[in-house]
């Protein structure tokens, strides 16, 4: 079994994964697709978007960002 290390947004694409951010202060949540990723983002470092977001709910910045799996 292969160990997948997705470390850019273009990973995503490449391995067909999802991006999950959530909010450290207030705990809201959103999933990106791969595509929606790279629209959004660009193709950049995945600790790069946790210092670009700014929280629609409290106006915080502080995301924690996680790739998450294939379904």
């Amino acid at each position: 079994m292969s160990t997948k290390h997705i470390r850019t947004t273009g990973d995503l694409m490449r391995f067909d994964a999802a991006l999950k951010v959530t909010c450290r202060s207030c705990g809201v949540a959103r999933t990106f697709t791969a595509v929606e990723a790279v629209q959004t983002f660009g193709v950049v470092p995945l600790w790069h978007t946790e210092e670009r977001l700014k929280c629609s709910r409290c106006g915080k910045k502080g995301a924690k960002v996680e790739a998450l799996s294939p379904v």
